[in-house]
């Protein structure tokens, strides 16, 4: 059963420039109980999608905000800012991806877990600190009695980022989005961190959007993909399609910049060459925005852009004119380094 329906989503911020199509035409289903990964390089668009989802960027900050976002049969883009509190939180919840900013650093974790439940689920001061106990708990924090009562400055960056997935579980929502929740901690915290959001989905059957900038994060965990670039969908299926039979040759490239442990040592790190166009309303959106660092690219790629189309099987999207094939799949790394 279909819990969120994107349709058509775009977010333009305002800039001295010009409008700036942060997300274009955005549009996207997720069921129930199920985890999509969101993926892309710095600049595609994810974190704003996201946002865009929830409504939480600033108004003022917005030129143009267009399309429907359908939660469980309601259209958040057309609710204000006091009925969308009623979903913050109790129904979606949301995980930033650097906790230093998204908690307090001048209040108490345990103030900032109770607050949360006070405000929505209404429990006196008791039942709060109780249920902020189990959470953090849950969440792999020991001695959380002690805890409760330290600054975030006292945490590990790990540390700090549970209590944020403590605080975004707090109330139970049926969503939780994590925008880049492993960013700047080290390889074997990420890992800790992303098993506690397999198991924490899994055992609430919760719905979860994952947002990473790496396909290899999201292999394990997400039932499906969605790869974006310059704001919009470029690919879309289940996990095990898009890693194993990539379409779209941004998706083999960023398959390919995934460090191997089985490379050479002291061997060159694949790239993807060239940089991300930009996103100014006034340049346009003639062609394909991948098709300068495409070796694939031809002129009809620069003119034309490719919709969004489903392959012969009608189980993998995709919006390329020349797409990947496996024979093709295989030489990307080696046509990334030349």
């Amino acid at each position: 059963m279909t819990l969120l329906d994107v349709s058509d989503v775009t977010t333009w911020f305002g800039s001295k420039q010009g409008p700036v199509r942060a997300v274009d035409g955005v549009s996207l289903q997720l069921d129930r109980g199920r985890t999509l990964g969101l993926v892309g390089e710095s600049g595609s668009g994810k974190s704003a999608f996201v946002r865009s989802i929830m409504r939480l960027h600033h108004p003022a900050s917005v030129a143009r905000y267009d399309g429907r976002i359908l939660f469980d049969g309601t259209d958040l883009a057309q609710l204000g800012a006091r009925d969308l509190r009623a979903y913050w939180g109790p129904r979606i919840g949301i995980v930033f991806q650097n906790p230093m900013t998204s908690l307090n650093p001048v209040v108490r974790i345990g103030r900032q877990l109770t607050e949360t439940l006070r405000a929505h689920l209404g429990l006196d001061r008791r039942a709060a600190r109780e249920r902020a106990i189990e959470l953090l708990t849950w969440v792999g924090i020991a001695d959380p009695e002690r805890r409760l009562r330290a600054y975030p400055h006292e945490f590990s960056g790990g540390m700090r980022q549970r209590v944020a997935i403590a605080i975004a579980l707090a109330c139970e929502p049926e969503l939780l989005i994590a925008d880049e929740p492993t960013t700047a901690l080290d390889v074997t915290v990420q890992t800790q961190i992303l098993a506690l959001l397999n198991r924490i989905q899994r055992e609430r059957g919760m719905s979860m959007i994952v947002v990473t900038h790496d396909l290899g994060v999201v292999a394990g965990i997400a039932d499906e993909v969605a790869v974006m670039y310059a704001g919009r969908i470029v690919e879309h299926g289940a996990t095990a399609d898009v890693v194993e039979r990539p379409r779209m040759p941004y998706t083999g490239a960023l398959l390919a910049s995934i460090p191997r442990i089985d490379a050479p040592s002291q061997s060159r790190l694949p790239t993807i060459p060239g940089r991300m166009p930009s996103l100014v309303a006034a340049d346009g959106a003639r062609g394909c925005p991948f098709a300068p660092r495409c070796a694939h690219a031809t002129d009809r790629c620069v003119v034309e852009q490719p919709p969004l189309a489903q392959d012969d099987h009608g189980d993998q999207s995709f919006a390329c004119w020349h797409p990947l094939t496996p024979a093709s799949h295989a030489p990307v790394a080696q046509e990334m380094e030349s």
